[in-house]
């Protein structure tokens, strides 16, 4: 007679599970909007063009966008149909108000302007993709390509960012911890900018850390408390930084640490035993 109240009970917990593994899958983009799985699919870093002139470096991470070009900073996000293939991209672009080209740090906080990307993705390669297609804005119409450069299946491991990292006239300390990395940059030009946070892991199969930002002071732009974003090794082995704080940008690149091995010098003994050989005729 206990039998059914059981199976509705025991039916119930297994519902719930269920639920809850669901909930625990969901993702979710930076304004809370769930991610489909299409989408998710798109994360990585891509190199790219608008009108085939230019750099542009994108990081698509859970549906939104960071990108950086000579001229702008950009933020938005991204959703991909994949009944059809395409991708469309709602990005603002914010002016750069600080270029150190030399030093590798970009502020991006001026006149901003939207743009509205709609690009078909295919495989170009085994391993890589590309997006196609065309933008627009108030001003503008043009076209963009991106390609996936290879790298969101690197690890990502905290000791791997141990070390003084340097850009022309500053210097990035990286200190592992336990569960996360704590950091400290420095201008060596006297300008007294300095900034410090925390690094922690997101996923240790792919090549995305998640980065928090305490406080940036006495820097030529992004003074700023409480910002957050992502860092990542990318291809030849430089730690890119993006930071957002509201509609300000900053992006950074630093050189790896120089590797403190050394190498043994081994002293190789060339002396050549002599040997008498009798030549005596017989």
């Amino acid at each position: 007679m206990r039998l059914f109240p059981i199976l509705i009970i025991a039916g119930a917990a297994v519902l719930a599970g269920c639920i809850a593994e669901e909930d625990k899958n969901d993702v979710t983009n930076e304004q809370g909007d769930k991610v489909n799985d299409p989408t998710v699919a798109l994360n990585g870093f891509w190199d790219g063009q608008f009108d085939q002139a230019g750099d542009l470096r994108v990081l698509v991470y859970n549906g939104n966008v960071y990108a950086l070009d000579e001229t702008n900073g950009y933020y938005g996000t991204v959703l991909l149909n994949d009944d059809t293939s395409r991708a469309t991209f709602a990005l603002t672009a914010y002016t750069l108000t600080e270029a150190d080209t030399t030093g590798n740090q970009y502020v991006a906080d001026g006149p901003s302007e939207d743009y509205n990307l709609s690009g078909l993705l295919f495989s170009s390669t085994a391993d890589d993709d590309t997006l196609v297609g065309d933008y627009e804005n108030d001003t503008l119409t043009g076209s963009f390509l991106l390609e996936d450069d290879g790298t969101w299946s690197n690890n990502s491991d905290l000791d791997n960012l141990a070390g003084k990292w340097t850009a022309t006239g500053y210097e990035f300390y990286v200190q592992p911890l336990t569960g996360k990395a704590s950091y400290k940059g420095i201008s060596t030009d006297g300008s007294g900018c300095t900034f410090e946070g925390e690094i922690t892991l997101l996923d240790e199969t792919e090549a995305l850390y998640a980065v928090s930002l305490i406080e940036r002071k006495n820097c030529a732009g992004f003074n700023e408390t409480d910002a957050s974003g992502y860092a990542a090794v990318n291809a030849d082995g430089n730690l890119e930084v993006y930071l957002r704080k509201n509609n300000d940008l900053l992006f950074m690149i630093f050189t790896a640490p120089v590797s403190d091995t050394t190498t043994d010098d081994t002293t190789t003994d060339d002396t050549t035993d002599d040997t008498t050989t009798d030549d005596t005729a017989v």
